[in-house]
């Protein structure tokens, strides 16, 4: 499958390969041990794993390591309660990271990770373009959302957990996508040539 060169930041190759290789191990383990881990603990670690190959604008201060990664959650979802858990200790890019459950879209701005509950099913267009343009990794759990222009949505497939991005969107993103995280997702709206 052949990406343009303009999703993703070219980095040290070296460690690309690396952060690559501990991403498969991590769904390998992942996907053998899916019956007994809880779904929702799985998917809050996977948010770090994908920070790993994302690179926010510079605006964003993701290398001052005072300003906390910021994590919202929009809608009812049971995962609240794992990202709690797992960011309680867990930092992203070596920042603490913060757990926001926001009611109103207007405190959207300022997120780096942006998940989106199945509940936001009817407001899902006006989310979308709200984020558009900004520096969120959207992320979310239903079925359709990828192709309404959420960055990455998860999705269970022969009792595993899998995930998809929308190319076009990240494209249009002011995010930055590594190849090794496309590679590992079923596309959604590829990139035409």
């Amino acid at each position: 499958m052949k990406f343009p060169t303009s999703i993703y930041k070219p980095t040290c190759i070296f460690l690309e390969r690396r952060k690559y290789i501990s991403f498969l191990l991590l769904c390998l383990i992942t996907f053998t041990g899916f019956a007994q881990t809880n779904v929702n603990t799985l998917k809050a670690v996977y948010l770090e794993k994908f920070s790993r190959f994302v690179t926010w604008p510079e605006e964003c201060m993701m290398n001052d390591i005072n300003q906390p990664f910021i994590i919202s959650i929009i809608g009812e979802t049971k995962l609240t309660e794992n990202l709690h858990l797992v960011y309680s200790q867990q930092e992203i890019n070596n920042k603490r990271v913060i757990i926001r459950v926001i009611k109103d879209l207007k405190e959207i701005e300022g997120s780096h990770i942006l998940f989106i509950a199945e509940s936001e099913k009817k407001n899902i267009q006006k989310l979308q373009q709200i984020t558009n343009g900004l520096p969120i990794l959207t992320v979310s759990e239903t079925k359709g959302f990828s192709e309404k222009g959420i960055l990455i949505n998860f999705y269970e497939e022969d009792k595993k957990l899998r995930f998809e991005i929308n190319e076009t969107a990240v494209l249009k993103s002011p995010l930055k996508m590594s190849y090794y995280l496309l590679s590992t997702a079923r596309i959604i709206e590829p990139v035409k040539d």
